[in-house]
């Protein structure tokens, strides 16, 4: 038993809800899920109750979760004793990110932010790329990860690519076109499509209608949806094929979705995964964290 282990109990507590505090921690679903699991082994006893929408403490959970505030607190309040003035560095930080994309070096960045500055308040938003642009454009976010060709053309953007992405096709594994590494996309023109909704990705709906019009056929939507997962969903039941950042987190998508991801030949457009800040952004704390990610993110490619 650690004093992490306990901040991520008290957390799922007071959530009662995996994902959102592990987003309060800034760390990954599966870690926090990781650390519970273990507290209970260690502990020989059951903290949750795991329902399939729901999330509730046990008798032993109630009974543990006073403990453990009382003893985090003490231990912070041992800290602000003992270190009354170090980084006194206070402000608040928003950052905004894409659902379904690999979180990981921002909730890094995250916590070696906290970590250095822990008079910093940190706000997340997550949401679709138009509402981060938006959320950039009125200040309301300072800095936010996602693809390079929703912000570029945001006035006094600056951009730190952090990792190349393209567009892919996911098709059922069962179609005719699913063990080949890349395609043609006209080879596609009779198959129906799982289109994204525009009001959610409009940049990348028309980009993708745009690339089959180029290639001889307007691509028949046989759903529109809300986000990849849905699409993946449909494609794997074999009701089309979709089109796909290669940055989404599919991991195993044939076991998981029943999907295989094939690369489009000929695309040349700019889908890069960046962080964006604009320049005019006066808030200290931004410097701080752009200084952070790439240091975060060098040391990630020397170690890759």
């Amino acid at each position: 038993m650690n004093l992490t282990s306990l901040r991520y109990f008290i957390e799922s507590a007071k959530y009662l809800n995996f994902t959102k505090a592990a987003e309060h921690l800034y760390v990954t679903q599966p870690t926090l899920s990781r650390q519970i699991m273990d507290l209970e082994a260690e502990l020989g006893v059951q903290l949750f109750v795991r329902g399939r929408h729901t999330l509730t403490l046990t008798s032993e959970g109630d009974a543990l979760l006073e403990q453990a505030i009382d003893i985090v607190t003490k231990f912070d309040n041992i800290k602000k004793t003992i270190q009354p003035h170090t980084n006194e560095l206070t402000g608040k930080l928003t950052i905004g990110y894409q659902s379904f994309f690999d979180t990981t070096l921002m909730y890094d960045v995250l916590k070696s932010v906290t970590k250095k500055y822990p008079r910093v308040t940190l706000s997340l938003f997550r949401g679709t790329p138009l509402q981060l642009r938006r959320q950039l454009i009125n200040n309301q976010c300072d800095a936010i990860f996602g693809l390079n060709t929703y912000i570029d053309s945001i006035p006094n953007i600056k951009t730190i690519e952090l990792q190349k992405n393209k567009l892919q096709i996911a098709v059922p594994s069962t179609h005719p076109l699913a063990n080949m590494k890349s395609v043609d996309i006209k080879r596609l023109a009779n198959d129906n499509f799982i289109m994204l909704n525009r009001k959610i990705s409009p940049f990348i709906v028309d980009y993708a209608i745009s690339l089959c019009m180029k290639n001889g056929f307007s691509p028949h939507a046989l759903y529109y949806v809300n986000d990849a997962e849905q699409a993946l969903l449909h494609v794997g039941s074999g009701q089309g094929v979709t089109f796909l950042h290669s940055m989404n987190k599919v991991n195993n998508p044939v076991e998981s979705y029943g999907v295989n991801l094939l690369d489009i030949n000929g695309l040349d457009n700019d889908l890069n995964f960046v962080l964006g800040y604009k320049e005019t952004n006066t808030n200290p704390i931004t410097e701080i964290f752009v200084r952070e990610l790439m240091k975060v993110h060098q040391q990630k490619d020397g170690s890759n």
